[in-house]
């Protein structure tokens, strides 16, 4: 009997060295199933942030596209007038045309201009012509 009590604990003894082998093996397994599943979630975090700053700066570039044209619309007239303002040669146009604006005539245009055909005089408007007559 004791013999068979020896061989039983033997026995059991191997088994629980096996079981406690294969609880190991199991622990390194899902231990490094573990550490892939945690570098996976890195890269597809780093991933998601990655494709998130593409989509805001597509959505930011794609805003200040539309407010920029949205601006030329609303001040393209406020900036062309301000610029016929200030653009000296907009009321040499406009006399030319026939409209007067009654802006002085600087000393640039009462100039003689050297012409093939000789001196070119002065020209004096109708109103001159009568004062100069009297």
């Amino acid at each position: 009997m004791q013999a068979i009590g020896e061989e039983y604990r033997k026995d059991s003894n191997d088994s629980f060295v096996s079981v406690v082998r294969s609880v190991g093996e199991i622990n390194k397994s899902l231990l490094g199933i573990a550490s892939e599943m945690t570098e996976h979630s890195k890269r597809s975090v780093g991933r998601a942030f990655e494709m998130q700053a593409q989509l805001a700066k597509k959505a930011y570039e794609t805003y200040i596209s539309e407010i920029t044209k949205l601006g030329q619309m609303v001040f393209a007239p406020w900036f062309l007038t301000r610029a016929a303002e200030r653009l000296p040669d907009l009321s040499l146009s406009e006399e030319r045309a026939g409209s007067k604006s009654g802006s002085p005539r600087t000393a640039a245009h009462r100039i003689a201009t050297t012409r093939k055909t000789g001196i070119a005089k002065l020209r004096r408007s109708s109103s001159k012509k009568s004062k100069a007559k009297r």
